[in-house]
């Protein structure tokens, strides 16, 4: 049975790339534009873990990873955050949740998957 990993990014061509990227390694995968429809999303099949751009169109990603840790299923989701490692750092996003931060301006696809099979161990 494969994993499953919800992909929220707001950029349909990136979604697309990190969707191809993880199933081409076996994972099972959804994507969600927005924080109101990865919401959704997570409440109709909880992931076995989240990968995210720490800046998604909507509610902010902050108030997305608060949202994960106000509910007991939801707050052991192990999250990875794709962002700008100039912009945000992992001890900052680690209360919420976060397990990996990859620097979205560097990262290779490789690097991506074993981000998340780092945080399935």
């Amino acid at each position: 049975m494969s994993r499953s990993i919800l992909v929220i990014e707001s950029e349909p061509w990136l979604a697309e790339h990190y969707q191809r990227t993880l199933e081409r390694r076996g994972f099972a995968v959804k994507c969600a534009s927005n924080a109101y429809s990865a919401i959704d999303s997570i409440d109709s099949d909880l992931p076995d873990a989240v990968v995210m751009n720490v800046d998604i169109s909507g509610a902010s990603s902050i108030a997305l990873l608060h949202e994960l840790q106000a509910y007991t299923d939801t707050g052991m989701l192990p999250v990875i955050v794709c962002g700008r490692a100039s912009d945000v750092t992992l001890d900052e996003l680690q209360p919420y949740g976060v397990k990996r931060l990859v620097d979205s301006t560097t990262m290779r696809p490789d690097d991506l998957v074993a981000a998340v099979r780092s945080v399935l161990l």
